[in-house]
């Protein structure tokens, strides 16, 4: 099957609706694109009654797929589909998404989420080999420059420290572990193979995915893929593109409550949240309860924000 742009993902909903319904679903990416995409597949895939014994969630960071491949094969109690969702799935990771990572983790810093950019570091260590005492107070310095250049994509003297200190500090200080590697992607590629039973369905969720392995191009074949990436960096095609995801959530969040924004206004919120989909849903929902009955949001609402957010650099 041909991988969905998240553009084309109406389209993925549609053919559900109609009864064509796929066996393995892999939806990777931004973020708050691809939950909010997972919610809108599984309250279609599974009726919200059946809901508690019909749909099953697991945390990619701790899944066991042994178990959940089982779960696959096994029936739901009363009958009717089973949906698996495994979100934030690892199975995908590979030494080639090493520097995707790594810059996931300083934006995952950058926005305020100390948790995720972690977890995230946290990988691209189990995949280098590297344990969090190799990086911590400056260690990493130790580290061959072009072993470290080819492992974060990033050159051992343009290496900005205070984020990475920050974010090994919280993993260390939490009790985060290294994650230990282990073959999922095999036993999942043979799971694929062989096929699940009829009304079962797989549904992944990633941040980024290795497009040159055979399980990507196994699930390709096999299942449905939608891709929700969006592009990073400062050039000036990067933020049309990132401008053009900012306004579209804008104006679905608004226009569902009948509601609109002075552009000057809009211009201002992104300013304050940079390409942060999370900050942006949440202020947009403040600023729509500061407007109460008014249809038009304005700069000056903008501004009385109280949160701070970061700038862009």
């Amino acid at each position: 099957m041909p991988v969905f742009d998240k553009k084309d993902f109406p389209k993925v909903l549609a053919q559900v609706e109609q009864g064509s319904i796929a066996s393995l679903y892999l939806l990777y990416g931004e973020d708050y694109l691809v939950k909010s995409a997972l919610a809108q597949l599984t309250e279609i895939l599974v009726p919200e009654p059946q809901r508690s014994t019909n749909l099953e969630i697991v945390d990619g960071n701790q899944a066991d797929f042994r178990q959940i491949l089982d779960n696959v094969n096994t029936f739901a109690l009363f009958g009717g589909r089973k949906v698996v969702v495994v979100q934030d799935c690892r199975v995908f990771y590979s030494r080639a998404n090493l520097p995707t990572l790594y810059l996931k983790s300083k934006e995952a810093h950058e926005a305020g989420d100390l948790e995720v950019a972690a977890r995230l570091l946290l990988e691209v260590l189990a995949y280098a080999g590297w344990s969090l005492t190799d990086v911590a107070d400056g260690a990493w310095r130790e580290i061959p420059t072009d072993l470290w250049q080819q492992t974060t994509g990033v050159e051992g003297d343009q290496t900005e420290v205070a984020w990475l200190e920050a974010v090994v500090g919280h993993a260390g200080s939490t009790g985060m572990e290294v994650p230990k590697l282990r073959d999922d992607g095999s036993l999942l590629e043979t799971a694929l193979k062989e096929g699940f039973p009829e009304e079962q369905c797989l549904l992944l969720t990633t941040d980024t995915v290795d497009k040159r392995r055979s399980l990507y191009r196994l699930m390709d074949e096999k299942g449905v893929v939608v891709d929700f990436g969006v592009a990073s960096g400062s050039s000036r095609k990067v933020r049309s593109q990132q401008e053009t995801v900012l306004k579209n959530l804008a104006q679905e969040t608004l226009s569902a409550a009948g509601k609109t924004i002075e552009p000057q206004a809009l211009a201002l919120l992104f300013e304050r949240t940079g390409f942060n989909l999370w900050a942006l849903k949440t202020q947009l929902e403040k600023l729509m309860s500061f407007a109460g009955e008014a249809t038009l949001v304005t700069r000056e609402q903008v501004k009385g924000l109280s949160d701070q957010f970061r700038e862009e650099p």
